[in-house]
């Protein structure tokens, strides 16, 4: 065994997770080839793995957590904790694996794996407030400049999710004066701006950071979205199109989150009247691979509108039936899918029909729990302006403008995107 080699190799995963770039599965591959007895680069592979979308009853993330049991006799505590972790993740508990990587970065302040894993665990969930205060809490630990960037990028999106748009600007832009390449800082300022209606800045801030995101590809395409939000606000359709055709179609195997800013920007394109041609059928099949998988909520959504949109209608059918089996399982994204996502999906396809007051009917009542399922205030806003123009084009004036009233509390810039399409 050669732990000098093992060990920069996994600094190198974990740094790579933590900036988004680079490949962390073959970095931790690399770890384990030189110490196949190595418990954190099994546990670490399966978990990534998860957060990836990958089902916990996939063979990579199976075969990683049995190398990694048969290592825990004699393992550390910390080390126990994040196969806990993973095991929890793999097995549907998500709760429960977001609570025992908090145990380890209890443990240890400066394990930024546990955090990271942590954090992207809460985003899925919706839990704003731990978004922001697990990294606060170990932020003062952080001696090291590089370590506390990226620990304030983390504390930046808490802040940002939780609504003090002030503190996480101040944070992101902290993070970025220390590191220019660390995406998720970079990505926690870009959603200040766009909640704040603050698009001009919003696209010079990220042109100027363009040569750094750039070259973190995990979330590059991201953080095109980001940017081509800001463009809709100014009524440059044309030009999200020419991105989306250039940075956002994405390929056959796709990262989960491309896939849901891809179809999640074509639908704001249709919102605002834009013709999007065949685009939708260009990605339904990338996304139909995943149609039975049921990993999380949020992603069955994004699968099911895509699908119908497309004119898949036998694959679109096939998910329906599927999750209609999997909403009797346990685990926590059954009953978030039974409660919150099939009402949701039925409110979208309503929406296609044209039935308005259906599409309000189905959305309006679970509107205030749509965090549940996971996503960004940024992105779950993608439903509610749907929900605004359903009300509107139901002839449900009033409740179309509370509902306006609620979004504007929560994102204060102006609706300017989606304004021209509801009545004066």
């Amino acid at each position: 065994m050669d732990k000098t080699a093992r060990d920069t190799a996994f600094a190198q995963a974990v740094d790579e997770y933590l900036g988004w770039y680079g490949d962390p599965i073959a970095s931790l591959n690399a770890a384990l080839d030189t110490d196949p007895g190595f418990l954190l680069g099994y546990t670490t592979i399966a978990a990534l793995n998860a957060l990836g979308g990958v089902p916990g009853t996939a063979e990579p993330i199976q075969t990683a957590l049995r190398s990694a049991q048969a290592l825990a006799t004699s393992a550390g505590t910390g080390e126990k904790l994040h196969l806990k972790a993973a095991q929890a993740w793999a097995g549907g508990n998500i709760t429960e694996a977001a609570q025992t990587w908090e145990l380890a970065l209890a443990a240890d302040p400066h394990d930024l794996l546990a955090l990271h894993l942590a954090h992207d665990t809460h985003f899925f969930l919706g839990d704003a407030a731990k978004l922001r205060d697990i990294p606060l809490a170990v932020l003062p630990a952080q001696k090291e400049p590089k370590s506390r960037g990226y620990v304030l990028g983390m504390a930046a999106f808490g802040l940002e999710e939780t609504g003090d748009y002030q503190a996480a600007e101040a944070a992101g832009r902290e993070a970025i004066a220390i590191n220019p390449a660390d995406t998720w800082a970079a990505h926690a300022v870009a959603h200040v701006l766009e909640m704040q209606g603050r698009s001009a800045e919003g696209i010079a801030w990220l042109r100027g950071l363009e040569a750094h995101w750039t070259a973190a590809p995990a979330l590059a395409i991201h953080q095109y979205w980001h940017l081509c939000l800001y463009l809709l606000e100014e009524g440059q359709s044309d030009q999200v199109l020419a991105i989306y055709d250039s940075k956002l179609t994405p390929a056959l195997t796709a990262p989960l989150l491309d896939l849901v800013d891809a179809a999640a920007l074509l639908w704001r394109l249709e919102l605002l009247g834009v013709n999007v041609g065949a685009r939708w059928q260009a990605i339904a099949p990338a996304w139909g691979q995943y149609a039975l998988d049921h990993v999380l909520a949020f992603n069955d959504v994004h699968i099911a509108f895509t699908l119908e949109a497309a004119g898949d209608h036998k694959r679109r059918a096939e998910q329906a039936a599927s999750l209609t089996r999997y909403i009797a399982t346990p685990g926590e994204n059954a009953r978030l899918t039974a409660e919150i996502g099939l009402p949701l999906i039925q409110s979208l396809h309503e929406f296609r029909q044209g039935n308005f007051a259906r599409t309000v009917a189905h959305l309006a009542p679970i509107r205030t729990r749509l965090h549940e399922i996971g996503g960004s205030h940024a992105q779950r806003d993608l439903f509610i302006q749907t929900l605004i123009i359903a009300a509107f084009r139901a002839n449900q004036d009033d409740l179309a403008q509370q509902f306006l009233t609620e979004r504007r509390a929560t994102k204060s810039g102006t609706a300017r995107a989606f304004a021209p399409y509801l009545p004066k």
